[in-house]
């Protein structure tokens, strides 16, 4: 696989500052990449933000033999873009029950089940912390559910608009597959680039659904669904 750039102290610095932090914002990874150049570049040379990809891909052209990826996540319901470090080959569930008990992990693959199961992929607070009541063997309080909700928001998993929990940035990038596995019938995949469709813009007169930036290239050059070939009107 091709690099995008040669590979230099500022890529190996900003791997370990996305490995870290496991999910930065795009706005949180250029301020990274500003202390990086000034400790590690031997010029005066400010970056600019939209140096970032090259950097990415840089990277991930060094760490794909070990099934990593840094997933680049544009995130709908926010409108905010991240970078999320990915295991691009051992099982999720399995890495969180070397952090938490299988209780907690039981109630991280509840949430899942329920947000892939709504037609928005949200859920209220309260059904989240009613889950706990299907977990079997060793019981978790709600009081400690609502701490690990805590945790896996400030960890980019979830992520709490309007007052439902949503699926987050880490969730999408890390996820993808284990929910297009367990839960086919209700994760769509978008027609025009074949990846799940977290949350998106869903035609008025099908039920398919598409990435927002995906619909907003394709109506560039055509103007019907790409679903059901009749006029698009859903505003993106």
């Amino acid at each position: 696989m091709p690099t995008a750039m040669p590979y230099t102290d500022v890529h190996r610095a900003f791997l370990q500052a996305i490995s870290h932090h496991g999910t930065m914002s795009g706005k949180q990874a250029y301020k990274a990449l500003l202390a990086i150049y000034a400790k590690y570049h031997d010029s005066e040379e400010i970056p600019t933000e939209d140096e970032i990809p090259d950097i990415v891909a840089s990277i991930n052209g060094k760490i794909f033999r070990y099934d990593q990826k840094i997933c680049f996540v544009h995130y709908e319901p926010a409108d905010t873009d991240f970078y999320v470090f990915c295991n691009q080959v051992e099982s999720q569930i399995d890495r969180l029950q070397n952090y938490y008990t299988e209780s907690e992990t039981a109630l991280f693959r509840l949430i899942l089940r329920e947000l892939a199961g709504t037609e928005e992929h949200k859920l209220k607070p309260i059904l989240c912390l009613n889950l706990t009541a299907e977990i079997q063997g060793k019981p978790l309080s709600k009081v400690r559910a609502e701490q690990l909700l805590d945790q896996w928001e400030k960890l980019g998993y979830f992520v709490l608009l309007d007052g439902m929990w949503h699926f987050g940035p880490k969730t999408i990038g890390e996820f993808d597959r284990y929910l297009a596995a367990n839960y086919p019938d209700q994760m769509q995949r978008c027609k025009l680039c074949k990846e799940s469709v977290f949350y998106g813009v869903r035609c008025d007169k099908c039920p398919e659904s598409f990435h927002k930036d995906c619909m907003k290239k394709y109506l560039r050059r055509l103007t019907n669904c790409p679903g059901c070939k009749n006029l698009w009107s859903t505003p993106v």
